[in-house]
């Protein structure tokens, strides 16, 4: 029997009251620490999304009102480019609408200094310019652009545009448009001057952000792009391609992105920025790419952390000293009584309890007095009646080694007569089988049915006298496995019978058994002759499955009803002449099977669902290494 140690019980009542207070002061600053640093985070968290917010609406605030202004600057400028747009109107039209007709250097010449003149067809395409460096450029690249510039040529009216950077050179200038009256072409006059150059310059839309990042501790950078790619205020910037799809993804959407830098503790948020709202075209809109930090916010956590931390240790230490005090105060009148019981249960019940510590100690310990002079007369009780028990134990020790010599001859009694027994039956049966020999040779042909029937039953007196035999080795003698080669068994049980078929890939396979293995696959393999008839046929086949051995004995007999499946391995039964029995045949497979050999047998139909066409045998034992 194992003796259950309980662990508390090990621990004395003094620490594990202590342990108890110290672990409740333990959990109560836990979930104070927690709460207060959570709140701590959570609130550093709604401050620094407030700031972004507050920050990125302020950003597109400011960029508005510079848009603003800029738009107003760019719109002083039209009255330089009307004149100029009705004489390059004018000279189309004397071209006879052909542009390569048109003197554009000495038109140019004409308006003064600071001007370009540009053609574009209905492709996109600058076929005609007086500024080289866009001779040929093609606007239908630029989607967004392309589009505007349709609508213009399909357009009757003079359009101003903004002042802004060239494609080829990215320096400041001044675009008007106006579509040719045959809206085969568009157009375009360009203007500007060292002194427009220098006031436009001063207007940039990147001044909001250089305060803006100043105003933001987790704010670590702040760009600004165009519809191209490029960032606004920094002629050096080389492009990147994940950006610009970015980039292009917010334009066309017109929503804010937010991603996350999994290498750092950074985030980007792309902003939108829609400058349309002034009247400007489309690919006039911005994006603002805003990069995040949460290290500052890291680094306050921690500080908050270790601050907590050192609170909760000195509210530990605090409230340990205070625990170990109280605990004492508690304790030690127990520990005395506890003392006083340990002296009393080592023998000495003369021994005084003392009486002590609160009310309910002291009712304890004058219990335990009284309990202390109860077991005095108890003992003395005991003692008188002990030699009388030991006296009556020696008696019933002498009455138990007599039966069990009773019993030991009486089973070596049982076994010689069944000995004997069995030995004279299997003489008469054997001297039956000779008589019957010559009668069968003397008798008439008529008798041969009563001669094969009485036949059957000396046979049939033959595999009881067997089977008990067998049950006798079973129960006398132990079990002791060791491998057992499969081949040359399964072969020697079929003897050679055409109905009987062995499938088996190793022909060295074994199994953990012994002898009398070969009786239970001999008993399944009988029974299926038995009732099958001669036309049945039983194939023997042998599977592995990890580390069993499956052995599968099927036959094309009648089968078996499902109602007695539950019962064919069963002590004693047996079944009708249509029906194969389950006698001792089976009982001892089983015996073997799973008793001695540890294994498991199964009877289930040869074809699923038809108990009518055959039965299957599957034995499970266990590899023999």
């Amino acid at each position: 029997m194992v003796k259950k140690i309980v662990f508390s019980e090990k621990i004395p009542f003094s620490w594990l009251l202590f342990g108890s207070m110290l672990l409740i002061i333990l959990i109560v600053t836990a979930v104070v620490i927690n709460v207060n640093y959570n709140s701590s985070r959570d609130q550093l968290e709604n401050t620094m999304l407030l700031l972004q917010e507050k920050n990125e609406e302020g950003l597109i605030q400011s960029m508005l009102l510079v848009d603003q202004g800029l738009l107003l600057f760019d719109q002083s400028l039209d009255y330089k480019l009307r004149g100029p747009m009705d004489s390059f109107l004018s000279a189309y039209q004397e071209s006879g609408g052909d542009p390569g007709k048109i003197n554009l250097e000495g038109l140019k010449a004409s308006f003064g200094e600071g001007y370009e003149l540009y053609i574009i067809n209905d492709t996109g395409v600058i076929e005609y310019t007086t500024y080289s460096p866009d001779h040929l450029l093609d606007f239908s690249e630029y989607p967004q652009f392309y589009a505007r510039l349709t609508k213009i040529r399909a357009g009757n009216v003079f359009v101003s545009d903004r002042i802004v950077k060239d494609f080829s050179t990215g320096m400041f200038r001044k675009f008007v448009y106006h579509p040719t009256p045959d809206h085969r072409y568009i157009l375009e006059i360009s203007y500007m001057d060292a002194e427009i150059q220098e006031m436009r310059s001063a207007l940039r839309y990147t001044e909001p952000a250089e305060k803006i990042i100043e105003m933001n501790p987790y704010l670590t950078s702040l760009r600004i792009f165009n519809f191209k790619g490029d960032e606004v205020g920094n002629s050096s910037y080389v492009p990147e391609e994940q950006r610009s799809e970015i980039i292009g993804t917010v334009l066309e959407t017109g929503e804010s992105l937010e991603i996350e830098n999994p290498d750092s503790d950074t985030f980007t948020r792309f902003l939108f920025v829609d400058l349309s709202s002034n009247g400007n075209p489309p690919e006039m809109d911005l994006v603002a790419e805003m990069t995040y930090t949460t290290t500052p916010i890291e680094q306050e956590l921690h500080y908050l952390l270790m601050l907590h931390l050192l609170i909760a240790t000195i509210a530990i230490l605090i409230g340990g000293i205070l625990a170990y005090a109280v605990t004492q105060r508690i304790t030690q009148p127990i520990l005395r009584l506890v003392n006083d019981t340990e002296t009393i249960s080592g023998g000495n019940l003369d021994h005084p309890i003392e009486i002590a510590g609160p009310p309910e100690l002291r009712s304890l310990s004058l219990s335990i007095r009284q309990m202390v002079d109860q077991l005095k007369e108890m003992m003395g009780r005991l003692q008188a009646s002990e030699e009388e028990l030991r006296v009556q134990n020696e008696e019933l020790e002498e009455r138990v080694l007599e039966r069990t010599a009773d019993l030991t001859e009486a089973h070596a009694k049982v076994g010689f007569y069944l000995d004997l027994i069995t030995h004279d039956i299997n003489n008469t049966n054997h001297t039956s089988l000779l008589y019957l020999e010559l009668l069968e040779s003397e008798a008439d042909a008529s008798l041969a049915p009563y001669v094969e029937g009485l036949r059957n039953s000396l046979k049939k007196s033959d595999e009881i006298i067997d089977n008990v035999a067998t049950l006798r080795e079973i129960q006398d003698a132990e079990a002791s496995l060791q491998p057992v080669r499969l081949a040359p068994l399964l072969r020697k049980e079929a003897h050679g019978d055409d109905r009987i078929a062995i499938l088996m890939e190793d022909e060295d396979i074994a199994v953990c058994a012994d002898s009398l293995l070969s009786q239970a696959i001999s008993n399944i393999i009988a029974n299926s002759l038995k009732f099958g008839g001669d036309d049945v046929s039983i194939t023997i086949s042998v599977t592995s499955e990890g580390d069993d051995l499956l052995i599968r004995i099927d036959d094309t007999g009648p089968g078996i009803p499902d109602a007695i499946k539950p019962e064919i391995f069963t002590k004693y039964k047996r079944g009708t002449e249509r029906v194969r029995g389950k006698g001792l045949g089976l009982f001892i497979v089983h015996t073997l099977i799973v008793d001695r050999y540890g294994g498991s047998i199964i009877v289930e139909d040869r074809v699923p669902g038809d108990p009518t066409q055959g039965v299957s045998f599957v034995i499970r034992l266990k590899k023999a290494d």
